[in-house]
């Protein structure tokens, strides 16, 4: 199965709509998703499932010759719309905009998230994750900045509504960083940071690997794998489906069984390994 976008919906998700970026992360999940009864039924009824998604490969992203969703989250997703029996109808957001994408039901479910108390007040989380993520933090290759310590006073950038922006405000902490800027989404972010704009940037680490996989003189050098410690964790951030709190019962449920399908057949494994990530933390959460 795949997941591609119609010329109508490309043009809608990427064009002049574009990728979805609206502030108040936040705001009550209430209104259109509360007159839903059942999710799971209504999709099942419609034959496919509106699934928010993030444009970071290798984790998601579309391609643009074919239209294809791919990627660690589309193999996982499509593998459960396929169980449930139903097409994925992907639209690209922003991490600051998925909670009114559910809130507006222009989603149905977002792949995926790390959870956090905040978000849980106002989504719901399927109980499964599929992997846990691996943070870096980054600065220019070939600049004087070569351990985090040397970013005291210094600013760092972060993704704006993601685990990284917890992490920014540890280090900042810890370290005595300067101002944290926030983005929308990682390019711009790393756009300043090769002009010099920020001097460090917290990214994903799985990201930074298949970008320095497809350039072996890639412009940035990993300061720090970043330890889940400075999330207050014992283990990596992990990945979750995120869902409206009204009528997803059943959707969740089903969702958290095609997770437990996919890793008894030892299908997570061959996923993550498909994309280059073959480190065992992405499986277990474990540091190290």
């Amino acid at each position: 199965m795949k997941a591609q976008f119609s010329r109508r919906q490309f043009l809608t998700t990427m064009g002049a709509g574009a990728i979805i970026t609206t502030g108040g992360m936040l705001t009550g999940i209430q209104s259109a998703q509360a007159q839903a009864a059942d999710v799971l039924a209504d999709i099942k009824k419609r034959g496919f499932m509106r699934v928010g998604a993030f444009s970071v490969p290798p984790e998601s992203w579309v391609d643009v010759a074919s239209g294809e969703w791919k990627g660690v989250d589309a193999d996982f997703t499509l593998a459960i719309a396929k169980q449930i029996g139903v097409q994925v109808d992907p639209i690209i957001l922003t991490h600051s905009a998925f909670a009114p994408s559910l809130d507006s039901q222009r989603v149905d479910v977002i792949a995926m998230l790390y959870r956090t108390p905040e978000r849980e007040k106002v989504v719901a989380y399927n109980e499964r994750p599929t992997w846990y993520g691996i943070d870096v933090l980054v600065a220019r290759k070939n600049d004087s900045i070569k351990k985090t310590a040397d970013l005291k006073g210094k600013v760092i950038g972060t993704v704006r509504g993601s685990a990284q922006e917890l992490e920014a405000a540890a280090i900042q902490k810890k370290f005595a960083t300067g101002d944290i800027r926030k983005y929308d989404t990682a390019d711009p972010m790393l756009m300043d940071l090769k002009a010099g704009r920020i001097d460090g940037a917290i990214w994903w680490g799985y990201t930074f690997d298949y970008a320095q996989r497809q350039n072996p003189d890639y412009d940035f050098a990993v300061l720090e794998a970043l330890a889940p410690s400075y999330l207050g964790s014992d283990t990596l951030p992990a990945n979750y489906y995120v869902f409206s709190k009204n009528g997803t019962a059943n959707l969740i449920k089903a969702f958290d069984d095609g997770i437990e399908k996919i890793i008894a057949a030892g299908d997570s494994k061959k996923i993550l390994a498909k994309y280059g990530m073959t480190n065992p933390s992405y499986l277990t959460g474990k540091f190290g």
